[in-house]
């Protein structure tokens, strides 16, 4: 509106100024309007700016101090946790004070009596070693027939290591004996009847080797190869058997030994029977 004013007021006025002068002055009004202009425009854009910034800046504090309370209270709960388990652990360190007095008082009972067992065993070992003594000297003074009848009851009573330990003695002190036959070849059946065939394997083989001619060789032989077949041996039983029933024929077990060796011979390639 100004500029217009001016427009129809300059022709008359034209005597005070010259046109092109008031056209530089319409010129400088019109651009002093329109920064003014865009400075209420500014001014505005910046006061709405500075509102949401007020708001925004109200939020941030709400919630900085939401945050805080919350912190508050976290603290407030973590220093109750913290003294409640203080408490826990003083009751438990009261309690395991009270229980060390005890288990250390049981312990130590214990401990007594452990080493007081252990006294008496040693005191038991110390008592057998010496009777172990005497009795290996006592045996050694037996005559024959006498130590024959202790290795007997002594496989009787399946006292396999004492028979063991009296054989070698008796093998030592009287070789070649009948006395001493009798006696391995008696090892031999009780450890037949008490189901020992790695024993009877172990003895008959002896027996075979001290007295190959001797008078219970074919009953020795047939107990070692019924102990062959137990361990479904048949690489050793077969052989064994066929010697047998060669050389014994009128023996007492040739019949069984027959038969065992007619069985052993069909089932050979069972893996129930003879292992491969």
């Amino acid at each position: 509106m100004l500029p217009v004013l001016l427009f129809l007021l300059l022709p008359s006025c034209a005597w005070f100024v010259s046109r092109k002068e008031a056209d530089d002055m319409g010129l400088r009004v019109e651009r002093v309007s329109s920064a003014f202009a865009a400075r209420s425009a500014d001014e505005a854009a910046l006061k709405e700016n500075l509102a949401r910034v007020r708001v925004e800046l109200e939020k941030i504090r709400e919630e900085r101090e939401k945050y805080m309370g919350r912190q508050a209270q976290f603290m407030e709960d973590v220093r109750g946790k913290i003294d409640d388990l203080q408490t826990r652990v003083q009751e438990l360190e009261q309690r395991l004070a009270a229980a060390t007095g005890k288990v250390d008082s049981e312990l130590f009972r214990q401990l007594q009596a452990v080493t007081a067992a252990l006294a008496a065993r040693a005191q038991e070992i110390t008592e057998l070693e010496r009777l172990s003594r005497e009795t290996a000297w006592v045996s050694s003074q037996l005559k024959p027939e006498e130590l024959g009848d202790v290795i007997a009851a002594l496989a009787a009573a399946r006292q396999w290591k004492l028979a063991q330990g009296h054989l070698a003695l008796m093998i030592q002190k009287h070789p070649g004996t009948p006395q001493l036959g009798v006696a391995v070849a008696g090892l031999v059946e009780t450890a037949s009847t008490a189901s020992e065939f790695a024993k009877v394997v172990l003895y008959a083989d002896l027996y075979r080797r001290l007295f190959p001619s001797g008078p219970s060789v074919a009953r020795v032989t047939f107990l070692l190869a019924q102990a062959h077949a137990q361990f479904m041996d048949c690489a050793r039983a077969i052989p064994t058997l066929k010697a047998y029933v060669a050389a014994y024929p009128d023996a007492a077990d040739f019949q069984a030994a027959q038969d065992l060796l007619e069985n052993l011979e069909k089932m050979r390639h069972s893996r129930q029977v003879c292992a491969p």
